[in-house]
């Protein structure tokens, strides 16, 4: 009698600790998808247009934006250059990391990075 309560016990507390281990484990589990829920891996590439430059910006392997003129201005002009296109790219991936939508581009923040368009 004594050894069946002795084994009855052990089980019990084997049970009840691997009970406690599974529920520790994904509370912290879920902690970790709470945390990076909202992080998005945005990244830039410079596509040539004609004789001129755009950009496309992806979220993780999905093509979110394509741009293939001068945000900001009226027309249909590109980036004179590559790294005109790829500069304006990062501050709209800036914006868009801070929860800014539509990320839009002022001729202010044109000017700033000093990208060449027609007046």
């Amino acid at each position: 009698m004594i050894k069946k309560s002795i084994h009855f016990r052990i089980a019990l507390i084997c049970i009840w600790t691997f009970a406690v281990t599974i529920f520790i484990s994904s509370c912290h589990a879920k902690k970790e998808n709470a945390n990076s829920e909202g992080l998005r891996n945005y990244k830039v590439s410079a596509i040539p247009v004609d004789s001129t430059w755009g950009y496309r910006i992806y979220q993780d392997t999905v093509a979110i934006i394509e741009q293939r003129v001068i945000p900001g201005l009226p027309g249909n002009s590109g980036f004179k250059t590559e790294q005109q296109a790829l500069s304006v790219g990062e501050l709209v991936i800036s914006k868009l990391e801070k929860g800014v939508f539509p990320p839009s581009v002022s001729v202010k923040e044109l000017d700033s990075l000093d990208i060449a368009y027609p007046h």
